[in-house]
């Protein structure tokens, strides 16, 4: 969103928030929206939420990619604009299996990140690498390298707060297991790392418990959902099996949020991927608005869920929250999933 538009909304949401009921300081995990594009920081559906953390996946060596560089500045720019705070996850180069599995050597990941808080100096949240346990990943062999990631990442900004690689919940067809992964992770690090991330896709959209407290178990750190989300539809050559449908993503979104971030209160954070669909032929689809632009069921029920735990919608920036006047009020979709 650009000048006087943003300025508006920006006005908005200070006057909007001085009538907002106080969110219950400890109660719920902080909840976030991964997405790489930067159409969601002009959506006023998406502001009217009052949802301070985005996350932006990026290649570690996305500063040295023109088209790259400038993207990551436009989604930066534009987030820093709205007051929102980022988590950023580096990840692979563009390109095809072979260079995606090729990874840089500690030296060279550490002067891309020193780079990029030079530019970016305001951004202090980071994870070392994404789903580092699946097997399309270099680092699927190499807990020894992503655990000297994670190292120079605390070293290059001890004041920052450092995710350990995030782990990917799938199958062993799939990935490494998270357990013998992380295990491995830590032998190297020789260190319980405060922070780590976890996608449990597998797990949420199976209504199941299992795979997150198997990291629960397996770590003594925070644990923040860095990647989840009910899915509408996927192509991805995945052999995992699950439901798919907007009403099944709703009832897995209000899963994650109800049962999920209950099961410790180490469980931090919730990011939930992504926020609008591009085409009706998306090879990955669990966005909460449709590519036709009109919000799906987890839409209410993540507004529902913020509303609930104290975090009121800013009617004055978007109706389109449950709580703002759509029929049902806002405990319908709760009750509906």
């Amino acid at each position: 969103m650009k000048g006087l538009t943003r300025t508006l909304l920006a006005l908005l949401c200070t006057i909007g928030s001085l009538f907002a009921a106080p969110a219950l300081a400890g109660a719920h995990p902080l909840v976030g929206i991964g997405e790489n594009n930067t159409a969601i920081f002009s959506d006023p559906r998406f502001l009217a939420l009052g949802i301070t953390q985005v996350r932006d996946d990026i290649a570690w060596n996305a500063l040295s990619v023109p088209r790259a560089r400038a993207e990551l500045a436009a989604w930066l720019g534009d987030a820093k604009a709205d007051g929102l705070t980022p988590l950023i996850t580096f990840d692979h180069v563009v390109g095809n299996v072979r260079t995606e599995q090729k990874l840089p050597s500690v030296a060279q990941f550490s002067s891309a990140f020193l780079k990029f808080r030079k530019l970016y100096p305001w951004v202090t949240d980071f994870e070392t690498w994404d789903e580092a346990n699946f097997y399309l990943e270099g680092t699927a062999f190499a807990p020894k390298r992503a655990a000297q990631f994670y190292l120079a990442l605390r070293r290059d900004c001890p004041s920052c707060t450092i995710l350990a690689s995030d782990l990917l919940d799938v199958p062993k067809t799939e990935a490494v297991p998270m357990v013998k992964w992380v295990d491995a992770f830590i032998r190297y690090a020789h260190t319980q790392p405060a922070y780590w991330g976890l996608n449990n896709y597998f797990g949420a959209n199976r209504l199941e418990t299992g795979t997150t407290e198997q990291l629960l178990h397996a770590v003594k750190g925070k644990i923040w959902f860095a990647e989840t989300g009910g899915i509408v539809s996927r192509d991805n050559d995945s052999t995992v099996g699950f439901s798919q449908g907007a009403e099944h993503a709703a009832k897995v979104d209000r899963f994650i949020l109800r049962t999920l971030d209950r099961l410790s209160p180490r469980i931090q954070r919730v990011y939930l991927y992504d926020w609008n669909a591009q085409t009706s032929h998306d090879k990955w689809d669990s966005a909460l608005i449709s590519w036709t632009g009109v919000p799906r069921p987890g839409y209410d029920v993540l507004a529902n869920t913020l509303d609930a735990w104290g975090i009121a919608p800013n009617c004055t920036i978007s109706t389109m929250p449950p709580a703002c006047g759509a029929p049902g009020g806002p405990a319908a979709a709760l009750l509906r999933f």
